[in-house]
């Protein structure tokens, strides 16, 4: 069988024709063209097929009631329509939408996307078992899918290794819900004998439990290669005394960490009883595996997206260009201000209407989020400058307004501006706070971490009240790789300021890239709280949604920030949603949405240029990049020593294949940053892209092991053939034990 199925049946069925031959049962069903047969058996077919409504390309499944072929009655013909358009509600990213359901000529038919891709079966042949992680992965997708499927009112009934599929771009899919539930009985057993549960095989009705347990022999199935039994053309006597047999997961793979092998065994229990209760619960037991959270339940079929809990954060980097670590771009930490909201000012010769017009500029910065509060903050503090040229605290935060735009847009006038205001401010008075906390913030985005410790420990010095002080020494901390330091000193800022919404937003920061998602999740809904319209919250639980494979929550999240104010940042990530769920168009068209709105964005451009990769159009990849490369070239003439920017240059030279400039980019970064989650990621990832396996390798592994969320390298196309080298799941495996890997090792 080729390789590259669409929706298979089951991968034992060969093609009947070829991609080009007619195919052998009909032409057409309907106003449909069929254009081959690719797969077929007693639940009726699949073809490729023309639809001349949608003007595509669509696989279409003829339904054969009872398996008979023949034609039924009215009243059956009903109640399968009727099963069917239950099935075209049930809306996943991990499953195949349902378009239309129609009867031409005694045949129920169902028609959807088209899509290629390698069953996990297909997979296990070529590579052998999966790893505990990546097994956990596809779990975690798949039971979401299923989860989504038992709200609808459904149920599976054949979950198996041939009917989970992974996408080209990288996504999975559970297949085959509608020949499972629609062909068979509920009085009768269905599934297929290897992975049906013990109360199938003796008679009684599926369930959701049933269901439950195929996913546990699923999950045995990935990591050993073998079912734990193997029940085809046994009686159920027979069946009943092989349960009892049934050899232990841990027996295969004694190497598998306790709480995946607790997880699947539970799933496989005897006893429905005993097992998981839903597909919620077990993907809250395999998101425990990753050491995440998984979502709460919803039990209501009738879930809007309005009611899913929201969750947090980070963006797409290199060939993705920056999603999935600490915050990216506007959401770094050096963005979101913390600006001091002094006392009148005593400066002689102001006016209380100046001092009135710089509170307010405080007040409208404190909620920075929102671009044109900035904007305004700028006027405003123009205006008491045009005025007052003398007043130190306006100037102090017309710099800080300006960094904070420079941050938006990575505008080196902007940059200049900050500064030079801030260097107007500590001339006017060397003692101020504010202007410490600012030029702490500049020398920290530059890498100058020594220099920016001076001035934000200057500012605490000056004011020991001022929470901005302690949220910008924190920040150093964190860009030294000195996260509780960063967590304990923001937590001052807390204290000091409990009703400013961007302090949890901050400390929420600093959990995530501890990998502590749960935490940073409570610490953005408490931001949510305290404001209701900061995007920035919203924007960080979308992140992490995605970190999660949530992705209908975090397109939900995406949306939201959208609804208040439209930015690139927000686009760019609605886009990566889109890319992760192998919808090409979709996330070029948002990033094309980004570049509209931020042209000057090194990120955007090389965010499109991965979204070509994964289309597999790499002559628009490339130019995209060199957009990025010439972009990010101007800003690293400002900020040489900025090791995110230095690992982006570096990760886009790669995807060009220029290995002269992209290495030495690489290894500086690293010599950086050498403990930064994503920076190890995205080197390795560089090293991968120049063909230099034995290099990448190590430093994915690590990146891994620290906590890097994964789901763009379990996607990425261009890391495959990484994913699939034994040698790198050796050194995942010692990464995690905490063992060093040797990174001149020969590598697969």
């Amino acid at each position: 069988m080729n390789d590259d199925v669409t929706l298979p049946l089951d991968d034992s069925q060969p093609r009947q024709r070829g991609p080009d031959e007619a195919p052998a049962a009909r032409d057409t069903w309907g106003s449909f063209r069929l254009l081959a047969r690719v797969g077929h058996g007693g639940f009726g077919e699949v073809y490729r097929a023309w639809d001349p409504n949608l003007e595509r390309e669509v696989a279409l499944k003829l339904l054969l009631p009872n398996g008979s072929g023949g034609a039924q009655s009215e009243e059956e013909y009903q109640s399968m329509l009727r099963e069917a358009r239950a099935l075209a509600s049930v809306r996943h990213p991990n499953i195949v939408s349902v378009y239309g359901i129609d009867r031409h000529d005694g045949r129920v038919g169902f028609w959807m996307d088209f899509v290629k891709g390698k069953t996990l079966s297909v997979l296990l042949g070529a590579q052998g078992p999966f790893g505990d992680r990546e097994a956990t992965l596809i779990g975690l997708d798949v039971t979401r899918a299923l989860s989504a499927v038992h709200r609808a009112g459904l149920l599976h009934r054949d979950i198996k290794a041939e009917n989970v599929m992974r996408e080209e771009g990288g996504r999975i899919l559970l297949m085959d819900l509608g020949l499972s539930s629609l062909q068979h009985d509920q009085a009768t057993s269905s599934g297929t004998p290897n992975y049906m549960a013990p109360e199938i095989w003796r008679g009684e009705q599926a369930s959701v439990e049933s269901d439950i347990y195929a996913v546990g022999v699923l999950l045995y199935f990935l990591v050993t290669g073998e079912h734990p039994l193997k029940l085809g053309g046994l009686t159920a006597k027979a069946a009943a005394e092989a349960f009892a047999k049934r050899r232990p997961l841990m027996d295969l793979r004694p190497d598998l960490p306790e709480p995946f092998v607790r997880t699947v065994t539970k799933a496989m229990e005897s006893d429905p009883a005993k097992r998981f209760s839903s597909a919620g619960q077990l993907a809250a037991a395999l998101a425990e595996c990753l050491g995440t959270a998984a979502p709460v339940e919803i039990a209501s079929a009738q879930i809007s997206v309005a009611e899913k809990k929201s969750r947090p954060l980070a963006l797409r980097l290199g060939i993705a260009a920056a999603v999935l670590l600490g915050v990216a771009a506007f959401k770094n930490p050096a963005v979101r201000q913390w600006l001091h909201l002094a006392p009148a000012p005593v400066a002689a010769g102001i006016s209380a209407n100046a001092n009135d017009q710089y509170i307010k500029a405080q007040e409208l910065l404190k909620k920075s989020y929102k671009d044109a509060n900035v904007a305004e903050a700028v006027t405003i503090f123009q205006q008491i400058l045009k005025d007052n040229p003398k007043f130190a605290l306006a100037q102090a935060g017309l710099g800080a307004a300006y960094f904070v735009q420079y941050r938006n847009n990575d505008d080196q006038k902007l940059l200049s501006q900050a500064k030079d205001a801030t260097n107007k401010a500590l001339a006017l008075d060397s003692n101020l706070a504010p202007a410490c906390v600012t030029l702490a913030q500049i020398e920290a985005d530059a890498g100058h971490t020594e220099l920016a410790m001076q001035q934000a420990q200057k500012a605490v010095d000056l004011d020991p009240r001022s929470p901005e002080a302690y949220a910008a020494k924190a920040e150093v901390y964190q860009t030294q790789g000195k996260a509780q330091d960063a967590i304990d000193t923001v937590q001052r800022a807390i204290d000091l300021d409990p009703e400013n919404s961007m302090w949890p937003l901050r400390l929420g920061d600093y959990y995530l890239s501890s990998g502590k998602l749960q935490e940073a999740a409570s610490q953005w809904e408490a931001a949510v709280k305290l404001d209701p319209q900061n995007i920035f919250a919203y924007y960080d639980l979308g992140i992490v949604q995605m970190r999660m494979g949530r992705l209908d929550d975090a397109k939900t999240s995406f949306q939201k920030v959208l609804q208040i104010t439209p930015d690139a940042y927000t686009y760019r990530a609605l886009g990566t949603v889109f890319l992760y769920e192998g919808k090409f168009e979709e996330a070029i068209e948002m990033e094309k949405k980004a570049i509209v709105l931020n042209p000057n964005n090194q990120q955007a451009w090389a965010n499109l240029g991965g979204d070509y990769v994964w289309a597999g159009r790499r002559p628009d990849a490339v130019q995209a990049y060199k957009k990025a490369i010439e972009l990010g070239e101007a800003q690293r003439a400002g900020t040489p020593d900025d090791a995110n920017l230095l690992i982006n240059l570096g990760d886009y030279y790669a995807a060009i294949g220029d290995e002269e400039k992209s290495l030495p980019l690489v290894r500086k970064a690293l010599a950086l940053s050498p403990s930064d989650q994503k920076i190890v990621y995205f080197a390795g990832e560089s090293y991968e892209l120049l063909g230099q396996r034995a290099k990448a390798v190590p430093l994915i592994a690590k990146s891994l092991a620290m906590g890097f969320s994964d789901i763009e390298f379990q996607r990425n196309p261009e890391l495959a053939a990484l994913r699939a080298d034994p040698a790198f799941h050796a050194a995942l495996k010692q990464a995690k034990a905490g063992v060093p890997v040797d990174s001149g090792r020969k590598m697969n």
